[in-house]
């Protein structure tokens, strides 16, 4: 499995082993605090494992990751996708997009975003208030 993204980098399934690497990247963006916090670090540990989740990286260096969850067996929803900011404009989102679409495709696959214009500029249809990929 793995959308490749250039020569280097490779999407695979989350391990608890990258647990470090994406609490850490996170860690360092305000906008994440919702999972880092004290309150809740616990908990998001728990979902990074209990949902599916792919990372992304470049010669072993994590480059961004995507978490999504089955709700009822129809559908998938995608509720985090973040890319560090060193790896952003390469494509490493539309990739992780990509292979989790890639391994659903027998299921509806939707985001929850609150960055609407970069699912818009990908061609991504609004329904409600989640995209459709």
């Amino acid at each position: 499995m793995g959308v490749k993204t250039d020569l280097r980098m490779k999407i695979s399934t989350y391990k608890p082993e990258h647990e470090e690497a994406v609490l850490a990247a996170i860690k360092k963006d305000p906008d994440w605090d919702i999972f880092t916090n004290e309150g809740a670090i616990d908990s998001y540990r728990k979902s990074l494992r209990n949902s599916v989740t792919y990372v992304c990286h470049d010669n072993g260096e994590l480059c961004g990751y995507i978490r999504a969850f089955l709700d009822d067996g129809l559908a998938v929803y995608i509720s985090e996708l973040y890319v560090l900011p060193a790896w952003r404009n390469r494509k490493i989102g539309r990739s992780l997009l990509k292979q989790m679409k890639m391994d659903f495709s027998s299921l509806t696959v939707y985001v929850l975003s609150d960055e609407d214009v970069y699912y818009e500029k990908m061609g991504y249809k609004k329904i409600g208030s989640v995209f459709e990929l």
